[in-house]
């Protein structure tokens, strides 16, 4: 069997059993869903060869925030060495996959993840890379507190040394003067600072 009669057969059980006297509409769905199905696969194919090719590495994720000039998800992470890594974004945010990667992330937050992260070429200068996520596999909550000094060393680093953005951001996100805090705690200071929310 062809993968052309795989398709259409796929695409007539979809569309269920044709009613009587409308065959004519019927083999229209059944063609335009046979066409969707077609495109589907490219698009999968192009997904996985991505996922093939990405590089993986385990953190947790404080934040996400979007960058108004590109629409683009920029993710807070914290690796497992206890640093901030550097910027990584998502595909851009008016396209189907760059939505569905920040709404991912977002429901993500306060979480430890599996990050598939590939190096794209910037459009503008294909002789630089910037880091893109292509994939987040969820591999549940953060139990580990986060200690007061490492914490507020993240905050002030986020804030550019900025102390006093540093303590805002602090003081609105809730955060106890003293004492470790979660990551999701974190993550919201942290998400002030880079949406400029601290004022």
């Amino acid at each position: 069997m062809s993968s052309h009669q795989s398709l259409v057969l796929a695409a007539a059980q979809a569309a269920g059993p044709c009613p009587v006297g409308e065959e004519s509409v019927w083999q229209a769905r059944v063609r335009a869903l046979s066409v969707d199905l077609f495109v589907l696969g490219d698009v999968v194919a192009r997904d996985v060869q991505r996922l093939s090719a990405a590089t993986r590495f385990p953190a947790t994720l404080l934040a996400v925030t979007v960058e108004e000039s590109s629409t683009r998800g920029l993710l807070l992470l914290r690796n497992v060495s206890g640093e901030l890594e550097p910027a990584i974004r998502t595909d851009r945010g008016d396209t189907d996959a760059g939505a569905a990667m920040i709404a991912r992330a977002q429901a993500l937050v306060g979480r430890r993840v599996l990050v598939y992260k590939e190096m794209e070429a910037l459009a503008s200068n294909p002789m630089h890379k910037a880091r893109v996520v292509v994939h987040l596999m969820d591999l549940g909550p953060e139990t580990e507190a986060i200690g007061e000094d490492e914490a507020k060393g993240y905050v002030l680093q986020a804030a550019g040394g900025d102390k006093e953005l540093a303590l805002r951001s602090w003081q609105q996100a809730s955060l106890p003067e003293r004492g470790p805090v979660t990551a999701t705690q974190l993550g919201g200071a942290l998400t002030r600072i880079h949406a400029g929310e601290a004022g």
